[in-house]
């Protein structure tokens, strides 16, 4: 089998703007660690833990896993499954000792339709494989940095030893079992020539590959010229949005568990915490309809942190666009 070449997000998407308002979001994302081991050139990371606390407040944690069971059971109280349960976040979720259990548990409960990291896969160790294989891991996302031990120390200041981390990965797909192996790559993270050297390499050892464009995702990282431009990491032009879909179908919870309307670093609003408050009830509230109102009357601007991010034009997908329907959905919401 060789290895399909497709972004590695989920694909199968409906469109937003006929779903919303959403029972129950569509994905939750779980920063089971805000530590990471890579620095890597484009990454917020790069700019050191004393940097990222004075330009986002950024605490460098780990979930606990009395927080994780909190939030599965309060998951549990929406009346659907979630579509996506996401183990990932502003960090590396293999640092976490308990990522395993936190698959496991969640998987036990059945919670989502499907469970995934978001991982470098630099600690991706036989034992660590087998323990995630195990707990039921659905997909796992590897990002990697450059096709040489060397690339690695300049992207990442990390020395790795590249051979042996494309036999874990290459250990991990022959014994995956359920588990899709997805693989990525940014464009600057490849010397000139290297996108078929990438495809090689990954072809027969992953389920999907793919080449991302670098986007300014972090304010204060330097990126190229052409970072800027008006296409999404997919390669895919279009006009600027001044909605952003995110915070319409998902949630995201910090390891300390503060509550969030979508995942980047910014944290644009924080909507509650999973300690005195319920996800249930976050969803349903007042906060959360308020931020999802300032978003439809394109007054995204005015919010500090979301003047900052790039999303809307970096990871939304063409079916989550919702500036054609705002007025519609503003409506529908406010009735």
């Amino acid at each position: 089998m060789v290895a399909q070449i497709k972004p590695i997000c989920g694909l199968d998407r409906v469109k937003l703007s006929a779903v919303i308002p959403l029972e129950t979001p569509f994905s939750l994302y779980v920063f089971p660690t805000t530590f990471c081991n890579f620095k890597c050139i484009y990454c917020a990371h790069s700019l050191g833990l004393k940097e990222m606390k004075k330009r986002y407040n950024f605490e460098a944690q780990n979930m606990d896993i009395e927080t994780f069971n909190l939030i599965v059971e309060q998951v549990k109280k929406f009346p659907q499954k979630l579509k996506l349960l996401s183990l990932t976040g502003q960090g590396e979720p293999l640092i976490n000792r308990n990522i395993s259990k936190m698959v496991e548990i969640a998987k036990k409960n059945d919670i989502a339709e499907r469970i995934e990291i978001i991982t470098n896969g630099s600690l991706l160790n036989k034992e660590v494989a087998k323990s995630l294989i195990e707990a039921g891991l659905d997909t796992i996302r590897i990002s990697i940095q450059g096709l040489s031990a060397e690339k690695y120390k300049n992207i990442c200041n990390y020395q790795l030893n590249f051979d042996e981390f494309i036999n874990n990965i290459r250990y991990f797909f022959e014994n995956k079992k359920q588990c899709n192996v997805f693989v990525k790559i940014m464009d600057i993270a490849l010397e000139e020539g290297e996108s078929e050297k990438f495809y090689d390499i990954f072809s027969k050892i992953s389920d999907r590959m793919y080449i991302e464009k670098c986007k300014p995702v972090y304010d204060g990282v330097k990126y190229p010229e052409e970072a800027y431009n008006s296409i999404d990491r997919y390669g895919r032009a279009h006009i600027r949005r001044k909605v952003c879909p995110l915070p319409f179908y998902m949630l995201a919870i910090f390891p300390n568990g503060d509550v969030v309307p979508c995942d980047s670093i910014y944290k644009p609003i924080v909507l509650g915490n999973v300690h005195r408050d319920t996800l249930f009830d976050i969803w349903n509230g007042n906060k959360l309809k308020e931020f999802w109102l300032m978003q439809l009357k394109n007054m995204r601007q005015k919010n500090e942190k979301c003047a900052k991010c790039c999303a809307p034009d970096d990871v939304a997908h063409p079916e989550d666009e919702l500036d054609s329907e705002a007025e519609n959905i503003l409506k529908r919401l406010t009735k």
